[in-house]
């Protein structure tokens, strides 16, 4: 069965198309910067000695899916002759609330569910749900379903979970941590436990997923036990535009003074973090050029984000009796040498060593980076949602 799955965010959309249920990828892209003339195409498909890169108008979500199934069907390395062929499509979807426990397929009461999450994941779950529908009107009748972010961390103990807020909160408002890039996390501790030559049940690691949003999830014995991000997206660490934590203070004071809650909302999501610390730019590798080139805001924005990441994974470390390895993935984790140096530096005395050499040849793949004989290991692990997102497409889709 050919399974197509789409990562749909609010200005790009990822797709892959995989032969399942050998898991055997057929093509791969992503459309960026939707809603431009000059948005980015990039994808490779099976036969194809070289990626593919155009730039083009893409100027909302629809004309993305478009052209996505466009090229799948009537590229020179043509992977299907029709979308016939697909036999599911496969979501990743942000935030599923305390509803979602594994992945589902999709009717009109998941999509309203979906919906319902808006305000807890205002950067992810309506263009989520945007893909799906683009899919509807393109492809109707297609079995589609939904892999939850959030689904990983539902093993989370209560102790982390909660938060010391009243039972009537907690009850009514079902306020708790949630956690995400449960995906991802999930995927890391599978290639972990694979490259340690351990059993999944048996396998200890600090999942560190650095992107433009960041998170750090402890697994032990192969499920997630704790995580950074919480009750939204939000929480956690320093990212590139959204604040991560904050005295809870700062919101009534801002409110107090005349901001309305859509623009402390704005503020927080979307104008903080290390672009709101820089100015320069949301990209990192714009920001790690400036902090080399003698620029002080820079030099202080990556310095706070790799100080929160060290503060979590410390407190994460005092979790297990022995950890066996902390993984780097994401486009940060996987491509910033620099960003993996700052963070592994000054945790010699609890026996994470970084090689320097095999950390600045590990750029977009998987390897091992720490010194021989550091008592934990430390992985690169390049971040594949889509594997994960296309077994339980295939497995739900059998069922339907």
């Amino acid at each position: 069965m050919k399974i197509l799955v789409l990562n749909t965010r609010i200005h790009s959309v990822e797709f892959d198309v995989f032969e399942m249920p050998q898991e055997k990828g057929l093509c791969r892209g992503v459309i960026e910067k939707i809603g431009l003339d000059t948005a980015l195409v990039t994808y490779k498909c099976r036969g194809m000695a070289e990626e593919h890169m155009t730039i083009q108008s893409v100027l909302h979500h629809k004309a993305a899916v478009d052209g996505i199934l466009k090229i799948i069907t009537t590229t020179a390395h043509k992977i299907i002759d029709s979308t016939d062929e697909i036999g599911a499509v496969g979501h990743r979807v942000v935030h599923g609330g305390d509803k979602y426990f594994e992945s589902v397929l999709i009717n009109e009461e998941v999509k309203k569910e979906i919906q319902e999450l808006f305000d807890l994941a205002p950067l992810h779950n309506p263009y989520n749900l945007k893909g799906i529908e683009e899919i509807e009107q393109m492809l109707p009748g297609k079995p589609q379903i939904a892999v939850f972010d959030t689904a990983f961390h539902q093993t989370l103990p209560e102790i982390a979970y909660r938060y010391p807020i009243s039972g009537r909160i907690y009850q009514q408002s079902k306020i708790r941590k949630y956690g995400f890039h449960g995906i991802s996390h999930k995927y890391v501790a599978e290639r972990a436990a694979a490259l340690l030559k351990k059993p999944l049940k048996k396998t200890n690691v600090i999942s560190l997923h650095l992107g433009q949003g960041s998170s750090l999830c402890a697994v032990k014995s192969g499920v997630s036990i704790d995580t950074s991000m919480g009750f939204t997206p939000l929480d956690g660490i320093m990212m590139m535009t959204r604040s991560g934590n904050i005295s809870p203070g700062v919101i009534f004071y801002l409110a107090k003074s005349g901001w309305d809650m859509h623009d402390i909302d704005s503020a927080l999501n979307r104008e903080s973090g290390v672009l709101g610390i820089t100015g320069i730019s949301d990209e990192m590798l714009d920001n790690v050029k400036e902090m080399l080139s003698g620029n002080k805001k820079a030099k202080l924005a990556i310095e706070m984000f790799t100080y929160k990441i060290k503060a979590y994974l410390g407190s994460y470390f005092l979790l297990f009796d022995k950890l066996d390895a902390i993984c780097f993935t994401g486009g940060i984790g996987e491509n910033s040498d620099i960003i993996r140096k700052m963070t592994c530096t000054g945790l010699e005395n609890i026996g994470i060593k970084l090689d320097s050499v095999k950390n600045r040849k590990a750029f977009g793949i998987e390897a091992e980076i720490g010194k021989t004989g550091s008592k934990t290991k430390i992985f690169v692990i390049p971040r594949d949602e889509k594997v994960i997102i296309a077994r339980d497409t295939y497995r739900l889709a059998k069922k339907s």
